[in-house]
């Protein structure tokens, strides 16, 4: 069985699974290299296509991560509908009208002829390009529950879905049986959640459903002020008895200099962030203990925009009554391709072997970008050796190697590499790749090494390979790997074994040998605001730009023009 998965909204992108395995899954973004891309996928389809071998006669199912979301009218006009909402505030009347009628097309039970229009739709879109295989429209938050669901090994897994807003839906609690869902909580779109973390981000003069991360950085720098909770709270808050949350408030909170902001204006953007997000901590542990506590379910399968944010993840994990966490590596709607085709195929839940499932290059593409270069350039045999002397030695390394990682997060085929014990690497290396950011950078750390670094990783190893949550440092970790341990003392690692990527592995492992620290600097390999590097064309074009020290690309060691070290 094959099966073609495609998110066709922001972060639209494809995934293929073959006979129940996901062979291939890469974001449209990676390609047309615009970030949270919502063009239609034809390129990402393509990718996964070749990557998996397969010819668009062979595929036998294909799988929309949305039912109405985008609605058939917005599908029929893509390059309006993803120009109009990237220029949006979350402010926007227009955004409000949309939430409305997406939450009464699911209330009023219409949201089945949405649904077959926009199949109809997206069938005859795809015959054109020559894909004839069934179309099938899953519920949004479904695809998001089966892809953190079938991710994980626990069969009896509580899965728990939690975002802004897809087909009218924004919270879903679903109780994991052999390899199946059951739904048995659902709330609507009008849940407080929705423009919660985002209006506020937008407030702080950052990119709503963009920025939310340094929103998060930016927390750790202030203690949240009592009553700068208590405002938050009025805005967004957990109640018992229905077991979701408070609803929009659609009478207030409309407006960027309305009252309830006018509050806010004098407080520092790090005491504003803190409330933000101590509140966004508070409320989430509180529905999912509920839901643990209701369900006797201690092992949780996560997926959802909302679970991007590493603190939030960190805070569910320390919950007592939380066996096991797993949340899914590409959370937000950029995984609800793989939700689709993992939905669609015969899949029991299993142990996720690895994120790497975009395209490899062969040493003759490499090498080919590279005679193009005025770059220095060897192929050395003792490659892993040199780039663990040269992180040793201080130097910045930029590797491009493998099959690309699908998600937010480099982990380590996408990947800038520096030693971690300079406390001041932040700022200047941050301005070497042209970004401005708060959270410090996150280490990749060996896996036998982990104990040595991180407190209360029981229950969490398996999340932490993935960097989707954070964790404590001891003291040795913060004495030695200052540079990647934030102001309150946490770090958001990358836990890496062997088996999962063998020369990455090999890399951290040699500088260990030489310095005694176990873990590197690991940070995506991009320019700010732009989608991590796919090609090999990508790499050169951003090692030049950013001027790093050396370049990883397959088998070749890459040096600056002009550089006769």
């Amino acid at each position: 069985m094959i099966v073609l998965g495609i998110n066709d909204n922001h972060d639209s992108g494809a995934a293929l699974c073959i006979d129940g395995e996901l062979v291939a899954a890469v974001g449209q973004e990676r390609i047309d290299r615009t970030k949270n891309s919502g063009a239609f996928p034809w390129d990402a389809i393509d990718d996964v296509l070749h990557i998996g071998g397969v010819h668009k006669r062979d595929i036998d199912r294909v799988g929309f991560g949305s039912h109405f979301t985008p609605a058939t009218a917005l599908r029929r006009l893509t390059k309006f509908h993803h120009s109009t909402k990237s220029a949006a505030s979350q402010y926007s009347p227009l955004l409000n009208a949309y939430i409305l009628y997406q939450v009464g097309i699911k209330e009023t039970g219409m949201w089945p002829m949405e649904a077959d229009l926009s199949r109809r739709h997206l069938s005859k879109k795809l015959r054109a390009m020559a894909i004839s295989a069934p179309v099938v429209t899953l519920e949004h938050h479904s695809a998001h529950a089966y892809s953190a669901y079938r991710s994980q090994p626990h069969h009896d897994a509580l899965a728990i879905t939690v975002d802004a807003m897809g087909d009218g839906t924004s919270v879903t609690v679903s109780l994991g049986n052999a390899g199946d869902l059951k739904l048995i909580y659902r709330q609507s779109g009008l849940a407080a959640i929705n423009t919660y973390y985002s209006r506020i981000t937008e407030w702080l003069g950052f990119r709503p459903n963009r920025h939310e991360g340094k929103i998060t950085g930016l927390a750790a720098y202030a203690e949240p002020p009592e009553e700068l909770l208590v405002h938050f709270r009025k805005q967004f808050h957990f109640r018992e008895k229905s077991g979701g949350f408070n609803l929009m408030n659609y009478g207030r909170i409309q407006k960027k200099d309305d009252r309830w902001h006018r509050f806010l204006e004098k407080y520092s953007r790090e005491q504003i962030a803190a409330s933000l997000q101590r509140n966004l901590e508070h409320q989430i542990c509180a529905f999912i203990g509920h839901w643990v506590r209701t369900t006797g379910r201690g092992d949780l399968a996560l997926a959802g925009g909302v679970f991007a944010n590493v603190k939030l993840n960190q805070r569910i994990h320390e919950i007592p009554e939380v066996d096991s966490l797993f949340v899914y590596p590409n959370m937000g709607d950029g995984g609800l391709a793989a939700g689709a085709a993992l939905a669609l195929s015969s899949v029991v839940p299993h142990e996720l072997k690895n994120v790497y499932t975009g395209r490899d290059y062969d040493a003759s593409e490499y090498e080919r970008v590279l005679a193009e270069t005025d770059l220095i350039y060897d192929r050395p045999q003792d490659l892993t050796e040199q780039v663990a002397e040269a992180l040793a030695d201080r130097k910045v390394v930029a590797r491009v190697a493998g099959r690309m990682e699908w998600g937010p997060r480099a982990l380590g085929n996408r990947t800038v590499m520096f030693r971690p014990d300079d406390p001041a690497v932040n700022d200047w290396l941050n301005k070497k790749l042209h970004r401005t950011e708060f959270m410090p950078f996150a280490p990749v750390t060996l896996w036998e090494e982990r104990e040595r670094c991180y407190l209360n990783l029981k229950g969490a190893e398996n999340a932490a390979r993935f960097m989707t949550v954070c964790f404590d440092c001891t003291d040795e970790m913060k004495a030695h790997s200052s540079g990647v341990v934030h102001c309150d003392g946490t770090a958001r690692p990358q836990l890496l074994r062997r088996e999962d990527n063998p020369d990455y592995y090999d890399i951290v492992a040699a500088f260990h040998r030489r310095t005694g620290i176990p873990s590197v600097i690991n940070t995506s390999f991009n320019m700010h605001e732009e989608p991590i590097v796919r090609s090999p064309r990508d790499a050169v074009r951003a090692f030049v730009q950013s001027g790093l020290d050396l370049l990883i690309l397959g088998p070749y060691l890459v040096r600056q023009a002009g550089d006769v070290s």
